[in-house]
């Protein structure tokens, strides 16, 4: 895991979405563009805004603490919160059981 997103917030590993956010929105307004156009920085509030997307929804962060990659790279952490791994997208809805019936239409 190449970033540590609750250093890049400042928070301890059990901080509360509440602390998360506040973290998140202190860095923000400090690092912003808006506020700070030098591109050192830019990059930094890419980083936080990161970290924070992955820290706020419980679901990325739950497979973020796993070890595993919230933003589902097939390269990076553990295969997937079952182990078993992730294959793309086929282009088929998960669990279509359907047939292609006449003038390929499912049925």
């Amino acid at each position: 895991m190449a970033t540590e997103y609750y250093s890049v917030l400042g928070v301890r590993r059990d901080a509360g979405p509440d602390e998360i956010k506040r973290a998140y929105r202190r860095l923000a307004r400090e690092l912003h563009p808006d506020v700070n156009p030098d591109p050192q920085t830019q990059e930094r509030f890419k980083e936080i805004t990161q970290a924070y997307e992955v820290l706020s929804d419980p679901e990325k962060r739950q497979l973020y603490d796993m070890g595993g990659d919230p933003f589902g790279r097939a390269d990076a952490g553990p295969a997937g919160a079952g182990g078993e791994k992730l294959q793309r997208d086929s282009g088929r809805c998960p669990g279509e059981h359907h047939r292609a019936g006449e003038a390929g239409r499912f049925t």
